[in-house]
C-alpha cells in the first residue's frame, strides 16, 4: 500500500504538526498568563496615559466633577442617568431618522424643490 519512504514522510509530518501544536499551546498558556498578570495592565495603563495625555486629563478632570457632585448629592446620581437615557433616546431618534432619508435618497437638497430658472 505505501513504500517505506511515504510511511516515513507521514511519520516526521505526524511529529512536525505535533511539535507545532505543542508550541501554539505554549504561547497560548504564555499569553493567558501575561493577560491575567496585573503588571501586564498596569504597563498598559501608564502607556496609554503616556500616548494621550490630553484625554487622560479630561477623563480625569470629568471624573472628578462627577465624583463631586456625588458626593455633595448622592440622589443627583440618579437624575443624572435619567439625563443620559433621555439624551441619548433623542440622539437614537435622530439616528434613526437619517439612516432611513439617506437609504431613500434623500440626502441634501432636493431638485424638485428648487425654483427653475428660465433660460
Amino acid at each position: 500500500m505505501f513504500q517505506n519512504k511515504e510511511l516515513e514522510l507521514l511519520h516526521l509530518q505526524k511529529k512536525q504538526l505535533a511539535l507545532r501544536s505543542d508550541v501554539n499551546r505554549l504561547r497560548l498558556i504564555s499569553d493567558w498568563q501575561q493577560l491575567r498578570s496585573p503588571h501586564n495592565w498596569l504597563g498598559e495603563g501608564m502607556g496609554l496615559v503616556k500616548r494621550h495625555p490630553l484625554i487622560t486629563a479630561g477623563i480625569a478632570a470629568v471624573s472628578g466633577i462627577l465624583a463631586t457632585k456625588i458626593l455633595r448629592r448622592p440622589r443627583t446620581l440618579l437624575g443624572g442617568f435619567g439625563t443620559i437615557g433621555r439624551v441619548a433616546s433623542a440622539a437614537f431618534t435622530a439616528w434613526k431618522l437619517f439612516q432611513r432619508t439617506r437609504r431613500n435618497g434623500d440626502v441634501g437638497t432636493r431638485e424638485e424643490e428648487l425654483p427653475r430658472r428660465r433660460a
